[in-house]
């Protein structure tokens, strides 16, 4: 190969080292016991699904996010183009109440109201807030 086309090749890894960055934190594969090999793979099968479903989230919110329309992150930043990460920080905080009703039946509410950024991603994702309660 030639020179232009090695350091092609390998300014072209980042997207892929940004996509299984999560795969290496220690959070996720510390401490994991398999015995068989053939669970081996199917760990890492469940992985790659787990970054499939990960990159089409990511992928469908930022298909809804404009930099004219940018979401507020965290410390006030602009995200025009958010990862998954910071998408799923926005809702870090969302709680989700149960209230115990005299007849027995729990209800379940949101502990307080979502923020616009909040609803515009469950709108981009094709959810409202049903989904918590």
């Amino acid at each position: 190969m030639e020179a232009k086309e090695i350091l092609k090749l390998y300014k072209g890894q980042i997207s892929v080292e940004m996509n299984f960055s999560f795969l290496k934190d220690p959070f996720f594969t510390d401490e994991i016991y398999v015995k068989k090999p053939e669970r081996v793979a199917v760990l890492g099968y469940l992985f790659l699904l787990a970054l499939a479903i990960y990159r089409v989230f990511q992928r469908r919110v930022r298909q809804f996010i404009t930099p004219e329309r940018p979401l507020k992150g965290a410390g006030g930043r602009k995200l025009t183009r958010p990862t998954g990460q910071a998408i799923f920080q926005l809702f870090e905080y969302v709680k989700v109440v149960l209230l115990k009703l005299p007849d027995g039946h729990i209800q379940r509410a949101l502990g307080k109201p979502l923020t616009p950024d909040q609803r515009r991603i469950l709108q981009g994702l094709g959810m409202d807030e049903s989904i918590y309660v």
